[in-house]
């Protein structure tokens, strides 16, 4: 009997001895193939999960997604609908008067806007506006003596860092960065309002009030410092603030103090060539026929 018992222990023993060594011999395969069903499931679940999340973004996107406003809805918007701007005039041909209700129309814009929501300094843009300026017409730039002052590179490097500190040249940085799309009406117009004196009882700006323009103007076409600061700017800004600065210049010659002997000769070309290849800007063609006439007059052939 005890043999029998015995025996029996052995069998069963052997037995289950055989099958762990069958599960531990083939352990790899059962678990991968067990982790190969799970996996399969999941990926499966997961690629309908997508399929569905994709399908309602799809129908959320349907009608809401944001379009960009055409320019002529951007210029109602900021300047309003009766601006002569909103209607499609050339800075160019606007009264002085409109010219600085556009600039106040902007700064009026910006203090209900995001760009300036973030300072906490300045809250009244057009006063900032002036402030600017009146720091600017303090002390402009030197346009002269670069190849033999050194020191002059540098400091004209610095200049509107040095001027303006960092609060104020933070804010012009937002503004150029948020409101990029409307710098070019925005130049022509702050162009012509400065060329009236900033003064809508007068036709023609003062003297002392171009030779400040005209220093800027030479400080942008002909100083390191100058092109250093455009090279930073959209290629966009920096192609009219050279545009613009010619004409400066050329006022400031038919006024008899191109004091620098800055040459239009040599940019004339040079911007008509730019603003010609170029498709984003709004007053092309009054660009173009300007430097044509410009052209005319300082190739001529005597």
């Amino acid at each position: 009997m005890a043999k029998r018992i015995s025996f029996f222990l052995l069998l069963t023993v052997i037995v289950i001895g055989t099958i762990v060594a069958l599960v531990v011999w083939k352990w790899d395969v059962v678990v991968e193939r067990i982790s190969e069903e799970k996996v399969n499931a999941e990926r499966h679940a997961w690629m309908e999960r997508t399929r569905e999340l994709e399908g309602i973004i799809i129908e959320m996107q349907k009608g809401t997604e944001p379009k960009p406003l055409r320019p002529a809805e951007r210029l109602r918007q900021v300047f309003g609908p009766s601006s002569p701007l909103a209607k499609g005039a050339a800075p160019r041909t606007m009264k002085c008067v409109e010219l600085e209700q556009s600039l106040r129309a902007f700064c009026k814009y910006l203090d209900a806007g995001e760009t300036f929501r973030s300072q906490k300094t300045y809250r009244d843009s057009w006063a900032l506006f002036t402030d600017i300026l009146a720091t600017l017409e303090k002390k402009p730039p030197t346009i002269s003596a670069e190849a033999y002052r050194p020191s002059i590179i540098i400091e004209n490097s610095y200049y509107f860092f040095r001027l303006l500190r960092r609060e104020k040249m933070n804010i012009v940085r937002e503004v150029l960065q948020y409101e990029a799309d409307l710098a070019e009406p925005l130049m022509g117009v702050l162009y012509y309002w400065l060329m009236s004196g900033q003064s809508c009882d007068k036709q023609q700006s003062s003297t002392a009030n171009l030779d400040i323009m005209y220093r800027y103007a030479g400080f942008f076409l002909n100083t390191l410092g100058g092109h250093s600061y455009l090279y930073r700017r959209d290629s966009r800004i920096s192609l009219l603030t050279n545009y613009y600065s010619i004409l400066v210049v050329h006022e400031a010659n038919s006024r008899g103090f191109n004091e620098v002997g800055l040459d239009l000769r040599f940019f004339l070309p040079l911007i008509f060539g730019e603003i010609q290849n170029r498709n984003d800007l709004l007053y092309a063609e009054d660009y173009l026929q300007t430097l044509t006439d410009l052209q005319l007059q300082y190739f001529r052939v005597e």
